[in-house]
Order: structure tokens, then sequence, then C-alpha cells
């Protein structure tokens, strides 16, 4: 049975816990609603007032942090918020936007609805496709196509056949991107007619793209899928904004590199040839000229100011990480490391096998392979600054905490073994989870008990490292202090901590807000 969620949130100003250290408010609370979710880059949150999830045949709406309802009208969908913009739909054919002040500013009248991306959403009006801007301006397209991409660099992609309808017959790592594609430009005007079986987006004036052609065959089907789609052959290469090829569509597969950011590198492309059986990867820069010549039979999406891993292998078996240095086009170290990331310093972080101990242990390298600082750790977290660097022992644990050059700031020797994910080692509070009897309780750097292990689990928070969650056997959480002074009763089933220094508790009879501070 639905429950009768209250219209409005109710705002109080009740001080709910205030220490020393600590002073909770409980600044709102919205009854009988299912939970409320932050959309942090937005600056307000989504409110579920009915149902079981966002977009799960419920009812949701939004709420600013401090309270306040921010539209009368309820949603059944809602999207992603992109570009300052979020479809929301109501019913099966009723799809418009909001903007970042919540208001509708395209109202509810197309029958699907993409995200905003570059400031342009695909729509469909019943009876073709065709992009709005943030205004609700509509771009009206020369010809119908099945499928739109979106706009980047200038240009959106269009296909005419619609393969995912009925499926490929292999699995594909571009399932989302295989139709019969070309590009259009803002005003909705054909620039590439439609000829790619795969295409991406533009960047920086280039564009990958595959020739080939579609097929049923049964030589296709398999126990899993009949009747669909699959090529015979692909023929990868790049064009530019007029479709002329700047890497001929000759290749068995081109991909680029990811950046430290996770964008798209474009300076390079990773480019197979001699076909799948015996053929191998090779490096060619934006004009399609080969940097290297094909020697590589795998390597990783990631790059770094020129570097990037390699493998030798014909197989799935995991073989060690080699690094390739582009900007000397050479092979900067053989294959020889069981993992490699680069840090933001220029200097890598490797795993390898150590002769002396028999185990596996980190250490950081520069380019020339001289390592900075002696390393006999066995893991070295370097996502943050100091580092944390583990070496584990046969019966007991050692901790330091080091700057980049290794100097050890502090360290500690845990008389157990201490791992960095399943004990939430708190440097800040100076604490470790433990468990005990399948229960977690909390010990300091000591080893001391300071809260027993009674729990079904702790947590440190991230934003504020003195508080921890915890949760009982009934599965509900609370929130307490690192010596277990319990400041947000066991009653909720999921609670979140914000940056803003709010704190979101979704229980079964409605949702509570906090606001935290030292008093």
């Amino acid at each position: 049975m639905e429950k009768n969620y209250s219209e409005q949130p109710v705002l109080c100003n009740e001080t709910a816990y205030i220490d020393d250290e600590i002073k909770l408010t409980k600044i709102w609370h919205w009854d009988n609603i299912v939970s409320v979710y932050e959309e942090e880059d937005a600056g307000f949150c989504r409110a579920l007032l009915s149902g079981m999830y966002i977009n799960g045949g419920g009812k949701s709406t939004f709420v600013s942090y401090d309270g306040k309802r921010l539209t009368d009208l309820t949603f059944d969908y809602m999207g992603d918020y992109e570009n300052e913009m979020m479809m929301v739909g109501v019913g099966d054919y009723e799809n418009g936007y909001i903007n970042k002040d919540c208001q509708l500013t395209i109202p509810l009248k197309y029958e699907h609805a993409g995200d905003f991306c570059n400031g342009y959403a695909a729509v469909h009006d019943g009876n073709e496709w065709l992009f709005v801007d943030k205004q609700g301006n509509e771009i009206r397209l020369e010809n119908k196509y099945e499928q739109l991409g979106n706009f980047s660099d200038g240009l959106a992609r269009v296909s005419a056949f619609c393969v995912w309808r009925e499926g490929l017959a292999y699995h594909s790592d571009y399932y989302d991107d295989a139709g019969i594609w070309g590009y259009v430009d803002k005003n909705g005007k054909e620039v590439i007619s439609p000829q790619y079986i795969y295409a991406f987006d533009f960047q920086n004036d280039r564009a990958i793209v595959a020739k080939g052609k579609w097929t049923k065959n049964k030589k296709w089907d398999n126990e899993c899928r009949q009747g669909a789609y699959w090529t015979e052959y692909e023929l990868w290469g790049v064009i530019d904004k007029n479709g002329k090829e700047i890497i001929p569509c000759i290749y068995d597969e081109i991909k680029p590199f990811m950046n430290d950011d996770h964008s798209i590198c474009e300076d390079y492309y990773q480019v197979h040839v001699g076909g799948w059986k015996n053929g191998k990867w090779a490096i060619a820069d934006r004009n399609g000229n080969f940097v290297t010549e094909p020697i590589f039979n795998h390597y990783s999406y990631d790059y770094s100011n020129g570097l990037f891993t390699y493998e030798n292998r014909n197989s799935l078996e995991d073989l060690p990480d080699g690094i390739y240095d582009l900007n000397e086009n050479k092979i900067l170290f053989e294959p020889q490391f069981d993992d490699v990331t680069f840090l933001d310093d220029g200097n890598i972080l490797v795993e390898v096998s150590d002769e002396e101990s028999g185990c596996k242990i980190e250490k950081i390298i520069d380019k020339t392979g001289k390592e900075i600082f002696k390393s006999d750790y066995t893991s070295i977290y370097t996502w943050k600054k100091p580092y944390i660097a583990i070496k584990e022992k046969d019966n007991y644990t050692i901790w330091d905490l080091i700057d980049e050059n290794g100097n050890i700031l502090e360290s500690i020797e845990f008389k157990e073994k201490i791992s960095y994910w399943d004990n939430d080692v708190n440097f800040e509070t100076r604490t470790y989870k433990f468990s005990e009897n399948e229960k977690f309780g909390l010990k300091n750097f000591n080893g001391e008990i300071i809260i027993p292990a009674k729990f079904k689990d702790i947590s440190s928070c991230y934003e504020n490292k003195n508080l921890y969650y915890f949760k009982t056997d009934d599965d509900l959480m609370g929130l307490m202090k690192a010596d277990g002074t319990v400041v947000i009763q066991p009653k909720f089933e999921n609670i979140s901590l914000l940056k803003n220094h709010k704190i979101i508790c979704n229980g079964n009879n409605g949702v509570e807000v906090f606001e935290y501070e030292k008093p």
C-alpha cells in the first residue's frame, strides 16, 4: 500500500546533539516520502515521493538543501543533469526539460527525449527526431533519421538505420555506436551522408569511423541470439568535417587513447594492422602518420604525458606490463611490471616481484627506472598526499605515512594483519575497524578497543573523518563519533554526509535533514 506522503517539507530548527566538538541541528523533515538524493552538480536534490526508486513507477520532485520544494510538479522520469538542464517526464510520452532553477523551460510534449550535451538534446515529437537547444528552439533536420547522437565540435551523428532494434549477433564494445551513420550541422543540414557502420563524435576536427555492411546470416546465429545483424568486415579510418579520409578506411580497428582526466587524447590513435589472426597494433598521429611500427599485441587505453602500457600477449592471460614512450618513440621498459600507475608528478608507481622477499612490492620510479626511494612496501596508496605505505609481514603490518620522496612522517606497527580497504584505517582519529565473530568495532592505533565489535558494519565518513556510519543487525544506520558516542540514532535505511555540512537521512517514515558544525 502506497504511503500518503506530505506535499511539502516541514522546516524546523531543533538541536539534535551538541557537545564541545560538534553540534547537529535538524533543519527539516519530509514525512512519508521515500528518499532524497543530492544532485551535486545542480545544487539541489531529487526527492522520491513514492515508488521504489527514481524512474521506477513512482513520483519525484525537487527540493533545495534548506528544505524548500522547488516546483509543485511531480514527475515519473528524470534524466541526468547536463549543461544546466535535466530531462523530466510524465506518463509514457510526455517529456520536457527543467533548468537549473527547476523551472519547466521546455514543455512536456515529446515522445522521447535525451539528455543535453554541448547545449543540445535529441527529441522525438511522434513523427521524427530533431534537436532542441536550451531555450526550447527546435532544429528540424533536412532528412529523417532513426537515431541521433550528440553535438560535438559543431556536428552531430545521425543514423539512417537502427541496428540495436534487432541487436548484434556478437558482443560488441560499440553496440550503441552501430548503425549507418552520417553527420549534420547545427542547422540540421546533412554534411556527411549516412555510410559508416560505426562512427564516433568529432574531436578537434577529426572523427573515427568504420565502413562495412550489416547483414543477417544464419552463420551469425547462436543459442543466445538468432536473426541479428553482423558484418563480414570492418574497415576503420578517420575523417575530417568534409568527409575526407585523413586516415584511410583500410584498418582492422582504430581507437583513441584516454588522458589522465578521462578526456580523449587528440594527438595519437591506436591502429590495428594485418588482420586479427596475425596482425598487431601500431600508433599513428592525428594525420595518419605511423609513429611506431605495428609491434604491440595489446595495450591499455591509459595514456599520460606520452607514456602508455602494453603487453606481449596473444590470449586473455595476464602478462607483465611494459611502458612505451611516444615522446622519444622508444620502449621505455620491456614488459616486467605486474601493475603500472602513472603519477601526476611524472613518476610511475609499479608493482614487481621482489627476489629477496619472494613477495610482490610496489615502488615509485622515474622514467630512467631509478627508484625515487628504496621501497619494501607491499602497497603504496598515492591517491592523496601524504601517501600511505604498507608492509605486510608474517603476523603484523607496518603502516607508514610518507611524503612523495619516501620520508616517513609517521609509522605505526599493528600486531595483526590490517588491510587498507577492509579495515578502514583513519589517521585523523587514529582508529581502524576490526572484526570479531562477524561483527565490527573500532580500535585505536595502540590496539585498544574503543568500540566493541557489536555492529553489522562501521565505516568512516569521507566528508568528516571524525564521524562514523554504523549499521545494526536490522540494517538500520546511525551516526557516531570515533569514541562511540551516538549523535544520530540508528533508525534510517541510508545516511549521506554532504560537502556542504548537510546530512540526509532516509528512513521508513520519511526523510530528516541535519546540519553539522562546531558549537
